[in-house]
């Protein structure tokens, strides 16, 4: 399974602009979301207007990240990261899993990534582990 580059939501840029989201100081979480979400809708604007969130198996709900801003590869770059984040199917499995939006808790929503080419599973017992590509971050700002 290889995932698609995070793609940053329209109005997310202008909230990182304007200070109305601040990487480093609001609460950002990750959500897993169904193949019939409509998370790839670039003109969302909150993470409540994302559909069809995964659920059962032991999923309770997104994941806090722990997040970072990194000067990129020069002064002019800054690259959003954040440690891997696992989420665990537990008494059943997680089933249609096709997106992970990242978001401001209660907030704006700020991008996604598309893990698969279709849904897939994380059958119980077992880990989804996601992680910021380790070198260029989830997205870069220039």
């Amino acid at each position: 399974m290889a995932a698609s580059a995070y793609s940053v939501y329209n109005e997310a840029k202008a909230y990182m602009v304007n200070g109305t989201v601040d990487l480093d100081t609001n609460v950002i979480k990750m959500g897993l979301f169904k193949s019939t979400s409509n998370a790839s809708t670039f003109t969302l604007s909150t993470g409540a207007s994302v559909t069809n969130a995964v659920s059962g198996g032991g999923y309770t709900g997104a994941k806090t990240l722990t997040c970072s801003v990194k000067v990129g590869a020069s002064a002019k770059q800054y690259k959003f990261h954040y440690a891997s984040v696992v989420f665990t199917a537990s008494g059943a499995n997680i089933t249609s899993i096709m997106y992970a939006v990242i978001y401001v808790s209660g907030g704006k929503a700020l991008c996604w990534s598309k893990l698969s080419t279709g849904a897939f599973s994380v059958t119980s017992g077992n880990t989804l582990t996601i992680g910021a590509n380790s070198t260029g971050g989830a997205f870069t700002i220039t």
